[in-house]
C-alpha cells in the first residue's frame, strides 16, 4: 500500500466528504496526509523546461559553505590552533571556533539512528528517512478549463 501524501492521491475523496457533510470522514483523509509543507499539493509545481541562472550564491555573498559534521582531513590543524587560542584567551577561542567550526562526530552517518527512535517516527517521517521520492501525476493545464466551463453552466445556488 503506498502512504498518502497529498490531496492528489485523494482524488475527489476529500471534496466529496466536505459537501457530503461527513466530518468524520474528512477529518480521517486529512490526519492521513503528510504534515510537511514542501509535499502538499499547492507547492508541487510543475517542472519547468527553463534552465535556471548559473550563479553561485555563496560565491555572490561572499558566504562559506557550511561543513558536514563528520572528522575531516583538516581537523587536526584546526583543533591545534584553537588549542593555541584558549591560552590568549576565551573570547579568542569563540572567534576561532566561529570561524572555523570543529567537528562534532567521528563519522557522519544521517541514517544511523537508534531503534527506538525510529518506532516513534510516523509513517510519514520514516518514508522520508527512507527517501522514497514522491511520485507526481500527469498535469492536464487544460482540465481546469474544462472544469470551469462545467461550473459555469451549473446554477451558482440551489435551494433546499
Amino acid at each position: 500500500m503506498q502512504p498518502l501524501i497529498n490531496e492528489w492521491q485523494l482524488g475527489s475523496k476529500l471534496n466529496q466528504a466536505l459537501q457530503q457533510q461527513h466530518r468524520a470522514d474528512f477529518s480521517l483523509w486529512l490526519a492521513l496526509l503528510s504534515p510537511a509543507i514542501e509535499e502538499m499539493a499547492a507547492f508541487q509545481t510543475p517542472v519547468s523546461e527553463a534552465k535556471p541562472a548559473n550563479s553561485d550564491l555563496y560565491q555572490v555573498l561572499g558566504l562559506v559553505k557550511t561543513r558536514s559534521f563528520g572528522w575531516q582531513q583538516h581537523d587536526t590543524t584546526t583543533l591545534q590552533q584553537q588549542s593555541v587560542a584558549i591560552q590568549h584567551s576565551l573570547a579568542q577561542l569563540k572567534l576561532h571556533s566561529y570561524l572555523q567550526p570543529e567537528p562534532w562526530v567521528l563519522q557522519e552517518d544521517s541514517r544511523k539512528l537508534d531503534s527506538q527512535i525510529i518506532a516513534d517516527l510516523d509513517a510519514h517521517c520514516r518514508r522520508r528517512l527512507n527517501s522514497a521520492p514522491i511520485e507526481r501525476p500527469a498535469t492536464d493545464e487544460t482540465a481546469l478549463f474544462e472544469i470551469l466551463e462545467q461550473l459555469a453552466d451549473e446554477p451558482f445556488f440551489t435551494p433546499a
